[in-house]
């Protein structure tokens, strides 16, 4: 399975990508939003990483236009980000994000949000 990690803190890429390799997820990365929707609509991942505070275009705008376009919309998406407040994971939920890890992320935590939102799939597919 495929997951798109989009995030533009490097060592946060780092550490991520090499849990989710390690679990036996295939990992497309962007460090940047614009380029994380283009990857998205090209590539069709299975779950989508997404931070918020990103250049060119944040994560709530990708959100935006992933669930506005047909071909994008039925991929879950997990936010993952320093905003920790009440209004951020409103707003979140509100544009239809499928769950939201709030850093700095725990190794286990992330691979049960993973599962889950990838229904509990092989990793390996």
């Amino acid at each position: 399975m495929r997951i798109l990690l989009a995030d533009d803190a490097k060592n946060i890429v780092l550490v991520l990508k090499m849990s989710l390799e390690k679990a036996g997820y295939q990992v497309l990365v962007s460090r940047d939003g614009l380029t994380a929707l283009e990857i998205a609509q090209i590539e069709k991942p299975d779950l989508i990483l997404l931070d918020i505070l990103m250049p060119k275009m944040n994560g709530f705008l990708v959100l935006e236009a992933l669930k506005d376009d047909p071909q994008t919309n039925e991929i879950p998406v997990v936010f993952i980000s320093a905003k920790a407040e009440e209004k951020d994971i409103e707003r979140a939920k509100s544009l239809g994000v499928n769950d939201y890890l709030i850093k700095p992320i725990k190794q286990k935590d992330l691979l049960a949000v993973v599962e889950k939102n990838l229904g509990g799939g092989n990793v390996d597919e």
